[in-house]
């Protein structure tokens, strides 16, 4: 007989639980341990319970998500995060590179989260990844700190603390303030999706800069300098741009 996965829903929409719990019922091989629509009856539950994974709404009737995991000193269990649109909830997941649900979600999507739930195991990076984004999520109003991953390390950054990222194909070099350097296996397009509403610019196809870094723009040479030292190329259809943000607020 083999073990089956166990799993416990954390939900107060009676319409959401009841269509989540029908997808996990036709997946199979999966038993639903109970449910909770408070993260008070839910942290009580989970403790007593300990199941393999969570179904976690974000919002709940009393709190949210990240006030019901500080009930936990340490997580043991993988979670699938669902919620309805909230901005900074939105951008403190991708900046820990950690997946969610949007509602309404289709089928299809929890039925991917939920393969990845049966088929990987907790990775080292997961507890990391996890912190960082209570981290980002305790901050509403900018999320403080990103994950860069490559096959060697997970780096968990500061913004503050990057120069610039630079792109090379599909890869993505980030530049610290400290010197060192961070390969990423992802373009720089999918960077500047999260980066530019906090204070990065995307000066030329192959550069996004951290405009707090910004010294001097020499008009004539098309070049932005950061941190006194190092020369940027700033493309013709940027330079205005650039100009009029420098203007506004450096």
């Amino acid at each position: 007989m083999t073990n089956r996965i166990t799993c416990f829903i954390v939900e107060d929409d009676p319409q959401a639980l009841f269509y989540v719990s029908s997808i996990i019922e036709q997946y199979g091989g999966i038993d639903i341990l109970g449910n909770a629509d408070t993260i008070n009856k839910a942290s009580s539950l989970v403790k007593k319970l300990s199941p393999d994974f969570i179904i976690l709404d974000v919002f709940l009737k009393d709190g949210n998500a990240f006030e019901f995991l500080e009930f936990f000193d340490q997580i043991q269990f993988k979670i699938i995060f669902t919620t309805s649109f909230a901005k900074y909830a939105l951008e403190a997941f991708k900046f820990s590179a950690i997946d969610y649900l949007l509602k309404p979600y289709e089928e299809r999507e929890m039925v991917v989260a939920l393969d990845k739930i049966t088929t990987d195991k907790l990775k080292d990076s997961y507890q990391l990844q996890l912190n960082t984004l209570l981290q980002n999520f305790a901050n509403k109003q900018e999320p403080k700190k990103i994950v860069l991953k490559n096959a060697d390390t997970i780096n968990i950054v500061s913004t503050g603390d990057i120069l610039y990222a630079k792109s090379d194909n599909n890869y993505t070099t980030f530049l610290l303030t400290n010197g060192k350097e961070i390969l990423v296996s992802k373009p720089l397009k999918s960077f500047d999706e999260k980066l530019s509403p906090h204070n990065f610019f995307r000066v030329h196809q192959s550069f996004l800069i951290n405009l707090l870094h910004v010294s001097a723009f020499h008009k004539r040479n098309e070049e932005v300098i950061l941190n006194q030292k190092h020369k940027i190329p700033v493309a013709q259809s940027r330079k205005k741009s650039l100009i009029d943000y420098i203007e506004r607020h450096l």
